[in-house]
Parts: structure tokens; sequence; C-alpha cells
């Protein structure tokens, strides 16, 4: 009897241990030392095999329903914080690009300057010498007309999925050149980008110009909002690879290089996500027989998402990593 209140009381102690760390958070865990862990963990493996024996033996109900709710707070406490982290640590993988993208905005603007800004000159230069666009553009993209009805959704259902396929194929390629010439210090992601961004301000110029608004809004944006923007995030991590060849600082160039390589390969990474996206939708919603006004919706709530990924995604755990290294 003497020795059964001693286990009771012994447990309780437990109980009580375990209910103020539970009330302390995530964080009580490691303040404890190696020696109170370990303590903890074999108290509660004690319990376990307490509670397990009790059963066995018939023991009084009472006994086993107290015991059952100490293990509870145990296993709470113990376990219930691995699975935290566990999840923590599946939203921190999910907002690393987001993360990425906003510590290099530098780069990012640089991107989109030369990706964009020669479109808009390509643009305005077709508006004034329309000749211009025999030059800059092939045969096909001339004769683009898909705003009548009979051929705004002209491709056949079952030869989407092997458009879709082909579109996502090209697109990467695209990111991923980008990309890579980032090591040439730069030069050829400032090519690579340079000329999409002609080509993208030509054609947009060039459907202006015949009054093909609709179809230019309508057939292309719907999907070409997101491939703009992933490429021009692929052109940022480019960018970022250049920096790190021109500009190391005090550290050996492949040191810099390896310092940036996990960060730029996972803005890469989301630009293939976000092309596989858009490849779904090029495939299947911008040949479909969905009318103009639910493209746009389509063209408009992408960018939302996006915008709020890249803006929000991850905010709340920077704090605690740039805290990480005092704590």
């Amino acid at each position: 009897m003497e020795d059964a209140d001693s286990k009771l009381a012994q447990w309780s102690r437990f109980y009580e241990r375990a209910q103020v760390l539970l009330r302390g958070g995530p964080r009580a865990l490691k303040r404890l030392s190696g020696a109170e862990l370990t303590r903890l963990i074999d108290d509660y493996q004690a319990l376990t095999a307490d509670l397990a024996r009790a059963r066995s033996l018939g023991a009084a109900r009472e006994t086993i329903e107290q015991l059952n709710r100490i293990a509870v707070a145990g296993h709470n406490l113990l376990y219930g914080q691995i699975h935290l982290r566990e999840s923590l640590g599946a939203a921190h993988g999910l907002a690393s690009a987001a993360r990425a993208v906003r510590r290099h905005g530098a780069a990012v603007a640089l991107s989109a300057l030369m990706f964009f800004g020669s479109a808009l000159v390509s643009f305005v230069a077709v508006e004034l010498y329309p000749t211009l666009a025999y030059d800059l553009l092939a045969d096909e993209f001339l004769d683009f007309d898909p705003a009548t009805p009979e051929n705004l959704h002209s491709i056949p259902s079952l030869a989407r999925p092997v458009v879709s396929s082909l579109i996502i194929s090209n697109n990467i390629q695209v990111t991923l050149l980008a990309f890579g010439f980032g090591l040439t210090a730069g030069l050829g992601t400032s090519v690579l980008l340079i000329f999409n961004g002609i080509h993208l301000g030509s054609v947009a110029g060039w459907m202006v110009l015949h009054g093909k608004e609709r179809a230019l809004w309508g057939w292309i944006m719907p999907h070409g909002g997101t491939e703009l923007l992933a490429i021009c995030l692929a052109g940022a991590a480019g960018y970022i690879l250049a920096g790190a060849i021109i500009a190391p600082g005090e550290l050996r160039r492949s040191t810099a290089l390896k310092q940036v390589g996990m960060e730029t390969l996972t803005i890469e990474l989301g630009c293939m996500v976000m092309l596989v996206i858009a490849g779904l939708i090029e495939g299947f919603v911008s040949p479909s027989a969905l009318d103009y006004s639910s493209r746009i919706a389509v063209l408009l709530a992408s960018l939302g998402l996006w915008a709020v990924y890249f803006l929000g995604a991850g905010r709340t755990q920077e704090p605690a990593e740039s805290q990480a290294p005092g704590s």
C-alpha cells in the first residue's frame, strides 16, 4: 500500500512538471539541461510501463485512469513538440522560395528591368514603326488570330494534355537557361531576358496594333501572367549567382557561390512549379470555351495568389530565424 502511494505521488509530481512545461510553450523543453531532459524521458517510459502493468494486473479503475491521464500529458509534452516541429518544417519548406525572393529584392528588380524594360521598348517601337514586327516576329505570330469564336479554342480536347506538357517543357528550359547563365557573370542571363522581353513586347505591340487586345488578354495572359513572373524570378536567381561571382566580398568566389547556391536553387525550383501551373492553364484553360470575363478572372486570381505567397509566406518564421544565433 505504501509502495502504491509513493508511486502515485511520484507520478503526480511528473504530471505537475509536465503541465508546467506544456504551459511554457515550444521553448520550454529547450531550456532543460541534457540531464533534466533525459530524466524526463526516463520517467515517462517508466510511467507507461507502470500503466501497462496496472492494466495487466487488473488495478483499480481510478488508478488506471489517473495513470492514463498523466501518460497523456507526458505524451503531449514530448511527442507533441515533435509533431509541431515537423509541421513547422513543412511550412518552412513551402515558404522558402518566397523568403529567398524577398531577401534578394535587388536581383528581382534588375531582372524585371531587363525583361519588362526591353518588352516595353519593343512594344513602343512596334506601335511607332509597325514594319519592325516583320523582322522581330515569326510568321505564326504575324498571323495569330484567336479572337473569333470558331478558333478561340482550336486545340482539340484529346490533344490538350500533350500541348500542355510541351509548353511546360519549353518554359522550364527558358528558366533553367536564365538561371544557369548567371554563371557567365550575368551576361547570358541579361541576353536571354532582353531577347525574350523584345519578343514579348513585339507580340503585344503587333496584336494591339491590329485591334486584338481581347485576344492578348483573353488567350495569352491567363497563363502568361504566371509564366512571365516565373521567367523574371529565374533571371533574378541568375543575377544572384552573378553577384557571388562579380562581388564575392572577402570570400572566395567558390565559397560565395556555395552560400547563395541553395537559395537560388530554391527560387528556380519554385519557378518550375509556377511553370507547371502555367502550362496546365495554357493547355486547358486558354484553348477552352471560357468566356472573356472568366479568362480575366483566372489571370487576376493567379496573380493575386502569387502576390500573397511571395509577399506574405514565411514572414512569421523570419523573426525566429533572425534570433536563432543568439538563442
